[in-house]
């Protein structure tokens, strides 16, 4: 039930007989009274929605920056890291499966509270993660305005499955996103219960916004880790910005899925289509040989190293620029 701390959604139009239609996200779930919607997040209260996990922390940590992931955003540094419950995709290979079916008790912190915390040690900011972040939508932008006024980085790690004016609204108070795009349209109507041009649009408004930008794609044995389908990703990603870090991420079974792990020849494979179009590609939960390293496209010379998080960044000038040659990075320092 709702408690006197959530405050009404927002993108919510009221229909007949009490029942309100959410335009957060394109579900546009139809709630009825007493109805949560399909992400946890939306409480039809008397036929006003509510929201019903506002300031309901489930997970909060202190993590390196490169672990959300993102390795071209203050590369090095500490970010906390916190998260709810609830998700508006259902991704039968979900590794965080636990928080996103809302299987994990929440306990309540304020958005004054989160930012306060976010401000001590040695943290950046504060990063949305762990489960979908924008169904937060309402919690994350009361929080933005605490840790804008103390120069705070606000990072996003998200599916990127949100309509386009929610979308653009968030655009003005982040700073970082890595944004998962999970593979053709057929993978997303049949792994995820979603769809691929809404996060193609978001991935391309973000970048248009200034927003710095990654990408994850998780290849998923059989599913979507042909040549053809990470082709089809690279091609959309390089007219993008050949630019934005690419993280091909191999696969191991979890929740509803359970193909083997993503066989390292085709991870060895992405990697190299990847990289003929793209200037910064990493391969995550694999161990590849400079794999995780940072090199610049300009004369090659290494500007981060990375073992682990173990991080060593001395290829880097204090603007950013290789130290070798003294060509942008585009790193965020």
């Amino acid at each position: 039930m709702i408690s006197e701390s959530q405050v009404q959604a927002r993108y919510q139009t009221q229909l007949e007989d009490n029942v309100c239609r959410c335009e957060l996200c394109p579900r546009h779930c139809l709630i009825k009274p007493g109805q949560y919607g399909f992400c946890l997040h939306r409480y039809n209260h008397n036929g006003t929605l509510m929201t019903a996990q506002f300031g309901r922390v489930a997970a909060l940590a202190m993590d390196p920056v490169e672990k959300k992931p993102l390795y071209h955003f203050h590369p090095g540094s500490e970010i906390l890291s916190v998260g709810a419950i609830g998700c508006n995709l259902s991704c039968k290979f979900c590794q965080n499966w636990q928080l996103s079916t809302g299987r994990a008790s929440t306990r309540p912190v304020s958005p004054e509270q989160l930012a306060i915390a976010a401000g001590e040690g040695r943290s950046i900011g504060l990063a949305f993660t762990y489960n979908e972040p924008m169904i937060w939508f309402e919690y994350i932008l009361e929080t933005a305005k605490y840790l804008k006024q103390h120069d705070l980085a606000v990072v996003l790690v998200t599916n990127g499955y949100l309509e386009a004016e929610p979308f653009d609204e968030l655009t003005e108070v982040v700073d970082a996103m890595n944004i998962d795009v999970k593979g053709d349209e057929q993978f997303y109507r049949d792994l995820t219960g979603g769809h691929l041009a809404p996060v193609q649009r978001n991935v391309e408004a973000a970048v248009r916004a200034g927003v710095h930008v990654e990408v994850t794609n998780l290849l998923v044995t059989n599913a979507n880790d042909d040549e053809s389908q990470v082709q089809e990703l690279v091609d959309w990603l390089a007219d993008v910005s050949s630019k934005i870090p690419l993280h091909l991420s191999r696969y191991f079974p979890q929740h509803r899925f359970h193909h083997d792990a993503t066989p390292m020849a085709h991870m060895e494979r992405a990697v190299s289509i990847a990289r003929e179009k793209m200037t910064y590609v990493f391969a995550g939960n694999v161990h590849l040989t400079g794999s995780n390293d940072t090199v610049c496209g300009q004369c090659g010379a290494t500007l981060v190293s990375r073992r682990g998080y173990a991080i060593n960044r001395s290829g880097l000038k204090a603007n950013g620029e290789c130290r070798a040659c003294g060509e942008p990075s585009a790193i965020v320092v």
